[in-house]
């Protein structure tokens, strides 16, 4: 069954270090932080081509953290915040920018201006999801899950810049 409220299921979010940690390749513990970890690897391994199994493997992992969320995140409710992505989404879009930091400072120059944007956004979607952890905690908001992708009319609805790839 969902819960309704912000209860020990919230607290069990990866802090952003630990997700950092899992997206960057270190070992970390917990269900979300080994599919976020799975996630940056599709994408470190990724050959480019369209319709790869890559892209396949990962909506998979989006949507194995979407049911993680599901179970364990508070579900929405009228009155309350919503997120427009889910859980996994918003994963995906830091495994993504993490592959791509972690490609440059290993093929790239250190100094460059491409790494320093890279690396810059990759900070600013921690920060992003630190906000987001912080909000589900405190009972600000809720992320959609699978089954309520789609919130209520009463719901209001925010979009972060992490929801639409914005700089922050």
């Amino acid at each position: 069954m969902r819960r309704t409220r912000p209860g020990p299921g919230a607290s069990s979010l990866p802090s952003p270090t630990e997700l950092l940690y899992a997206v960057g390749g270190r070992k970390a513990e917990g269900p979300v932080c080994s599919l976020a970890s799975a996630l940056s690897e599709s994408y470190r391994l990724e050959s480019g081509s369209s319709g790869n199994p890559a892209q396949s493997r990962r909506r998979i992992l989006i949507a194995e953290i979407n049911s993680w969320s599901s179970e364990y995140l508070p579900a929405p409710r009228a009155g309350i915040r919503v997120y427009e992505r889910t859980l996994g989404e918003l994963i995906d879009v830091i495994a993504e920018g993490a592959a791509r930091a972690f490609h440059l400072l290993r093929n790239d120059d250190p100094a460059g201006e491409l790494m320093h944007a890279e690396w810059t956004r990759l900070a600013e979607l921690q920060i992003a999801y630190r906000d987001l952890v912080h909000d589900i905690e405190t009972g600000r908001c809720c992320l959609p899950g699978e089954k309520h992708r789609w919130a209520e009319p009463a719901q209001t609805r925010s979009r972060s810049p992490i929801d639409t790839g914005e700089r922050l």
